[in-house]
């Protein structure tokens, strides 16, 4: 009857004092009790009914408004719940449930404000509390998001919305065994909450439990089976192209318009021999995309690359082709997520970051963002060096290092890996796998991972064979020609 994450009061309170009669209760008990029932069509009709008497009762306008947000009419829905507050501004719900609406329009700075206002009406208020936490994450301010998400928890800890609100910030966070948790907590309240199973099932494929990670993502499917984005990442999954074909297609059968599995069509299709698909895109109006582009570049190469969908596949098919018996480098360590997964292989393996976030802005994102806390991971085989990599790599490279095995680029930006890839140079063969993080499909990727290694190999006379590539989780796997 109502989305995840508002509120909505049902209480049977009379219209205001000027138009209160037996009629007006009437047709309010009617339309409360319609819409508790979840029959909104009947409850709608009541609802006109009553403000057409003149009804002066803020939350018969809030609950009006929540049945046009279900039914999308997003305009009708705003003025209701404007009306409902000029009606009573301290009105609580009907802050909270514009705010709610607003955040879903994509408005955030409003929506922040009317949700603050929610709040400062009544402190105690713990799905505002929740919502605000889910605000505060999209505008990118996670410490504050985690912060509003657990004062919910903390007012009602048997609110699911918290937790799962709470394991989209930790995922953010990158903590996610942390954000595991919280998702498992939303769903030991709510078990048929098919969102929380949805990004659960999204933590377990980042955290390498993928059977987990299907089951999990399946049975947001069977809870809601027109849940596009869950077949969506089930094309994560995937260990074939059929595989992710068949989600895809069912993501589209379901969404014809989600736009991401459209162009990962395309792309599907294009490694398997058919360009048409591609051919149709690069004359539309996504012809611009960076996803286009990023397909665009691939079907450039002299030899189309292996194609994986989830990164511990990728890593898998490079540690094949490795040279085992050397170390292994990584640029851009984190939470150490990747460097646990590679140090099973190679026992041994140097990780640079500064565990403080980026160390200048990347776009969008800005310096700080990604920050380990200053947390250096502890793992056996690990030798860890903190700091910016222009003060730390002469150092390090000054003394000989053993010749790489793999070299996972994660730096994110493009000067930081330009940096690396100079410093690196001199344990890097033809033996040498190096695999990107973030090389293609990003709004400017172009500018960064991308840029970094063409110059590098411009500067040294090299070029680069393009080994695997996953449009998916954004990563490219070369080797190095004429080193």
């Amino acid at each position: 009857m109502k989305d995840f994450g508002e509120s909505n009061n049902l209480k049977n309170e009379k219209c205001g004092k000027a138009k209160t009669n037996v009629t007006a209760d009437q047709l309010i008990s009617s339309a409360f009790y319609y819409h508790s029932q979840g029959n909104i069509l009947e409850a709608e009709k009541y609802y006109q009914l009553i403000i057409d008497k003149g009804c002066s009762n803020p939350l018969v306008y809030t609950n009006y408004g929540a049945i046009n947000k279900q039914k999308g009419d997003i305009e009708k829905a705003i003025k209701l719940y404007e009306k409902a507050i000029k009606l009573d501004p301290n009105f609580v719900i009907a802050h909270s449930n514009l705010g709610n609406l607003l955040r879903a329009l994509g408005k955030l700075k409003e929506a922040e404000l009317s949700t603050r206002k929610a709040i400062e009406l009544n402190p105690d208020f713990a799905i505002a509390h929740s919502n605000l936490g889910s605000i505060l994450k999209d505008l990118g301010k996670l410490k504050e998001a985690e912060l509003s998400t657990r004062k919910a928890i903390e007012l009602d800890p048997n609110l699911a919305n918290a937790y799962y609100n709470l394991g989209n910030v930790l995922r953010d966070f990158g903590k996610l065994q942390d954000a595991e948790l919280s998702y498992r907590k939303a769903i030991e309240i709510k078990p048929n909450s098919a969102e929380a199973h949805s990004n659960l099932g999204s933590v377990l494929r980042d955290l390498g439990k993928l059977k987990e990670a299907e089951l999990s993502t399946r049975k947001a499917i069977e809870l809601d089976p027109n849940l596009a984005n869950a077949y969506w990442d089930l094309s994560g999954l995937a260990n074939t192209i059929e595989e992710a074909e068949e989600s895809i297609n069912q993501c589209l059968k379901i969404d014809e318009n989600h736009l991401e599995a459209k162009l990962s069509r395309s792309a599907l299709k294009l490694h398997q021999g058919d360009q048409s698909l591609f051919d149709n895109l690069i004359k539309s109006i996504h012809k611009d995309h960076p996803t286009t582009r990023s397909i665009k570049w691939v079907s450039t190469l002299p030899k189309l690359p292996e194609l994986f969908f989830h990164r511990l596949a990728l890593f898998d098919s490079m540690i094949k082709k490795s040279k085992k018996d050397r170390p292994f480098y990584e640029f851009g360590v984190w939470r150490g997520q990747s460097f646990k997964y590679l140090i099973n292989t190679f026992k041994k393996g140097y990780g640079f970051d500064t565990f403080e976030g980026l160390p200048e802005d990347w776009h969008h994102e800005k310096q700080g963002e990604y920050s380990a806390e200053g947390t250096i991971p502890n793992i056996d085989g690990g030798t860890f060096i903190a700091g910016k990599f222009e003060e730390t790599l002469p150092t390090f490279y000054s003394k000989p290092r053993p010749m790489a095995s793999l070299i996972n680029f994660d730096a994110d930006l493009y000067s930081s890996t330009f940096c690396a890839l100079n410093y690196s140079k001199s344990v890097i063969d033809k033996d040498t796998i190096l695999i990107f993080d973030e090389f293609i499909i990003n709004k400017y990727w172009e500018q960064d991972e991308y840029k970094a290694l063409n110059e590098f190999c411009s500067n040294n006379n090299l070029s680069y064979e393009v080994l695997a590539v996953s449009y998916f989780t954004k990563q490219v796997a070369v080797k190095l020609i004429g080193v």
